[in-house]
């Protein structure tokens, strides 16, 4: 919901909270206020009254029409000279019950006492409720429209810079190295925005460029060092040695080897991390399936395992082809490391998920952290534990969800795949790029 939408429902709803409160606030004044309006009119009433009897007319004289009691009394007058009485009565005009309020007061005229009472019916407080309800109504509307179109109004011309800046963002490319400038505004919120924004995306610049190079010295500089050690075994092995040499050099070659790998794995992963395989084609990922799984027949056959595979006519998903690669070489080979001799490997693709399926023993370690670095689920294997954490990178960076589970001695591997694998439009040439990238990892 957008911002302006929110103001206005909770503005609307502070409206039609306060309102009845107000409104009762507002009927017993005025119900108040009227009342006090007719006791005063009825007391200055009954002072005109006393006013014409101590000039010697007669009472007939004042009462005849009006509603007013003049009567002599022979008790000695109240305290209060003034009283009022309210009560409601039933009228026999309409039979409806009316407010009566009466007001009494006592004078002393030429040694007599006299009480004068006037007395009038007044409007109830649920007729000015009825009223006040048809007003309110129609106020609430007219507030109510004028706040929809003022926020209108508010979100095409003082909301404008916002959207700017957020057209600006989308925009923005960290891999292009172009610094954000954002539109000058003079609302000072807004403005303090850009500022921190153009502050935050050139300091995010200065450190992907920094890593970047960071990362790629030191790939080129761990990559000398490896060669030499290489060539230093080489020559070593030309050299007079006997069964226990052979062995520790065996195992010096693989360290190497194994070095080389993780330092090819983690540069992969910084390139995943900052964005550099980005690809807006379209892959057939079924013909990459194929071709990766025909990659390890040998060693499928080597360890005696049979594979079941249900593929569809065609899965066009929007993924490198790189990356794919990749990411299915990780996942064959894993199904293959982690499985038993004479095992089982299941493979079902449709354009929603890739599922694959290995018979293995279960893993040391609970499966969701099987994704982390430098975890492996048999920490005696060969891999080096970022096998998992390169799929789930790569994943990651397409908006697929991949989840692992282990069950009944089999590994289940679930990728599935967002809204782009029912995108039906044609499918381009398979493109490869010249990219220094790593094996299938574990």
């Amino acid at each position: 919901m957008k911002l302006l939408n929110k103001i206005s429902l909770w503005f609307i709803g502070v409206v039609l909270l306060i309102t009845p409160i107000s409104m009762y606030i507002g009927l017993l004044n005025i119900k108040k206020a009227m009342d006090q309006a007719e006791i005063n009119r009825m007391t200055a009433a009954n002072d005109q009254a006393a006013v014409l009897l101590k000039a010697g007319n007669t009472d007939s004289q004042f009462t005849q029409g009006r509603p007013i009691l003049i009567r002599k009394i022979n008790a000695p007058l109240p305290e209060n000279r003034v009283q009022i009485e309210e009560s409601y009565k039933h009228t026999d005009e309409n039979g409806k019950k009316e407010c009566l309020i009466r007001v009494n007061s006592y004078y002393q005229i030429a040694g007599q006492n006299y009480q004068i009472s006037s007395y009038d019916y007044v409007t109830k407080a649920d007729e000015i409720l009825s009223g006040m309800l048809h007003s309110i109504f129609w106020k609430m509307l007219l507030v109510i429209l004028s706040l929809l179109l003022c926020a209108r109004i508010l979100s095409r011309y003082i909301f404008t810079p916002f959207r700017h800046t957020m057209k600006a963002i989308k925009h923005f490319s960290i891999k292009e190295k172009t610094p954000l400038r954002l539109q000058h505004t003079n609302t000072k919120e807004f403005r303090e925005l850009n500022i921190f924004l153009e502050k935050m995306t050139d300091k995010a610049i200065e450190d992907y460029t920094s890593v970047k190079e960071f990362s790629e010295n030191a790939s080129h500089e761990l990559q000398t060092p490896l060669a030499v050690l290489r060539s230093k075994m080489e020559l070593l092995t030309e050299t007079r040695i006997d069964a226990s040499q052979a062995g520790l050099i065996e195992e010096m070659y693989k360290a190497i080897d194994k070095l080389s790998l993780i330092n090819r794995s983690l540069l992969f992963l910084t390139k995943l991390e900052n964005h550099e395989f980005d690809t807006s084609e379209l892959l057939d990922f079924r013909i990459s399936c194929q071709e990766v799984l025909h990659t390890y027949e040998e060693r499928t056959a080597l360890k005696k395992l049979q594979v079941t595979t249900v593929f569809p006519d065609q899965v066009p998903l929007k993924i490198h082809p790189v990356l794919a690669e990749i990411l299915l070489s990780n996942l064959f080979s894993n199904a293959i490391r982690h499985n038993n001799e004479n095992g089982h490997i299941k493979i079902s693709l449709t354009r929603d998920r890739l599922i694959m399926q290995n018979t293995g023993t279960p893993p040391a370690i609970p499966t969701e952290e099987l994704f982390m670095r430098f975890k492996k689920g048999d920490q005696c294997n060969s891999g080096i534990g970022l096998g998992l954490s390169i799929v789930k990178q790569i994943c990651q960076l397409h908006h697929f969800t991949v989840t692992y589970t282990y069950n009944k001695g089999w590994h289940t591997l679930s990728i599935y795949f967002n809204k782009h694998s029912e995108n039906k439009e044609a499918l381009p040439e398979k493109q490869e790029e010249d990219l220094h990238i790593p094996a299938a990892v574990s």
